[in-house]
Parts: C-alpha cells; structure tokens; sequence
C-alpha cells in the first residue's frame, strides 16, 4: 500500500512538469478520445495540454470548446480564416507556436492521426524522462514508419537520427533551441521573412527540419522505447472516419504485430515501403510517389527563387 501510494505521488509530479502540445487541423469526430488514448498512456492527464488550431472546422472547435470548458484543456488558440497565417499548410508556425507558449519544463508533442497504447510498462514515463538529462538524447520518440535506427542503446531501447512531430518527449528549452538555432530570424519575423526549410523542399516541415539539423549539429539522438504488445506508438495517416475504425481495430490489438517497430532497423528506407497501420501497401506506394513528385516540383520552383508550393 505505502509503494503503491509512493507510485502514485511520484507519477504525478512528473505529469505536472509535462505540457502536452499539438497544432492540429479537424478530426472532430475523435479528437475527444485521441487525447483520452494520450491520458491513458502518460498514466493521468498533464499539468497541461495546449492546443493551436490551424483553421478547423465548428464541429472541431465545439469539441474544443466541450473540452477546454471540462478542463481537458489549458490553452486553446484559434485562427480567423481571414489570417494571414490560417490553414494547415502553415501548420509549422502553430506547431512552433504550441510549444513557445507552453508553461511546463518538458513537452510530450503529438498528432491526432497518432495512437498509443501502454497496458503495464507503469514505469516508463519516469524513466524517459530521467534519460533526458543525457548528453547524448535530444529527445524520446518513436512512432516511425521506415527504418530509422542509428546506433544500438541498452536492452529495450535504441538511438535514432530522426525526430518526429507525431510523437516526441523533450525538454522544452531544447524544442526551443532547436527551433531558434535553426530559424531564429524567420520565428522572429513573425515568419513572414525565408523559410529555411524551403530549400530541403520540406517547408511544412520546419520544426522536424530544425530538429534534425539540431540533432546533426550537436551530435545527439532521438532514444526509442523498443515496443511490444503492450506498448505502441502508430501514425495511422489516416483520417475522419477512417481514423475513427482504425483506433478502434488498434486498441482492440488487431493485427498490430506487422506493424510494431518499423523504424527499429539501420537498413536504407525506401519510402514506398513505409508501414502506416490501416493502410494497404499499394495505398502508401501511391501516396509516397505523389509526394516525390511534389518535391521535385518544390525544387524546381525554389531553384528558381519563386514561391515555395506545400507538399503533403
């Protein structure tokens, strides 16, 4: 009883130190449930939850509303469709801006198309977070659909030279470092100035640019909980309805073996090959060809020096 009451003390002053932060676009229909699966998986729900809008629609804002008046949510910040800034294809900027003005030493940063699942492994938010004080972690992560092991860690975990939105646990002076020593001229424009991140073609994609230029820079990496049967990370890709099935298909661990620890081999990706659960393969081939084609386009245009065109 004293051990167990021990637990429960501790596991909540490490969720008080957590600000769960997303910028996110629709899925009104699960939004609601998403960040309850997230609740379930931290063990309670964090000190704080940030949520900035990228213009969605009003059934996504009423579930907003229900939730920040319930106290599901801390901050709330919408976009006026007659901003500058409104739309997902600017959803880097409200993905930095989630995290600027969280309040809590450490960020979890995830994406509503992106679905844990813990049954037991009870310990192991203390111990990620205990691994953030290493010199050689930039942050946890996880949640990957290709290969993307860099070197081997202890039994159970492994280093990864990449570092998702999708899902990541950091310190949040380290999101912000990350984001300024990459961009600061452009944050401090009010990104209104050149997106560095146009140039790799990847201009949606700013702060995972910014993550992994940080990583390159200081020679750290992203430290991966190796997952099993009880404990996963997917990004589904998918959405609306589709989403809603998939979860559902997810939490009840149908067909999830296929699909666990994508990222955990050092083999060369080939993005065609990328295992999205809820996908078929020929759906993700598909999907990625498009995506190449974009970014060749992308080149083109800012090899040019015109305006960047979003991908994906």
């Amino acid at each position: 009883m004293v051990e167990e009451i021990y637990y429960m003390n501790q596991q909540s002053s490490i969720l008080s130190q957590i600000s769960m932060v997303t910028a996110n676009y629709g899925e009104g229909l699960v939004f609601a449930d998403i960040i309850n699966d997230w609740f379930n998986f931290l063990g309670g729900k964090p000190g704080e939850v940030v949520i900035v809008d990228c213009g969605s629609n009003r059934e996504t804002q009423t579930v907003y509303w229900k939730m920040f008046q319930e106290g599901l949510i801390n901050k709330l910040q919408l976009i006026h469709p007659d901003s500058d800034d409104f739309g997902k294809d600017k959803g880097y900027i409200k993905e930095y801006t989630a995290g600027a003005i969280a309040s809590k030493p450490y960020l979890l940063v995830f994406k509503s198309d992106t679905i844990p699942y813990r049954q037991g492994h009870d310990s192991w938010l203390e111990e990620a977070i205990s691994y953030l004080d290493r010199d050689d972690v930039f942050a946890i992560g996880g949640s990957y659909n290709l290969p993307s092991k860099h070197h081997d860690a202890w039994p159970g975990w492994y280093f990864s030279h990449k570092c998702s939105y999708n899902f990541a646990l950091m310190k949040r002076s380290t999101f912000m470092a990350a984001a300024h020593e990459f961009a600061n001229t452009f944050i401090l424009s009010g990104f209104k100035g050149e997106n560095p991140a146009a140039a790799t073609g990847q201009d949606r994609y700013f702060i995972e640019v910014a993550f992994e230029h940080y990583i390159q820079r200081h020679q750290v990496y992203s430290l991966i909980k190796v997952e099993d049967q009880n404990w996963t990370v997917f990004h589904t890709n998918t959405h609306g309805e589709r989403l809603k099935q998939i979860r559902e298909k997810y939490l009840a661990r149908e067909d999830i073996e296929r699909f666990m620890n994508a990222g955990y081999s050092d083999e060369e990706p080939e993005p065609a090959k990328a295992l999205y659960y809820g996908l078929p393969p020929e759906e993700v081939g598909l999907m990625k060809k498009l995506e190449g084609v974009c970014k060749v386009v992308m080149k083109q245009v800012v090899s040019a020096s015109a305006e960047s065109l979003p991908c994906r």
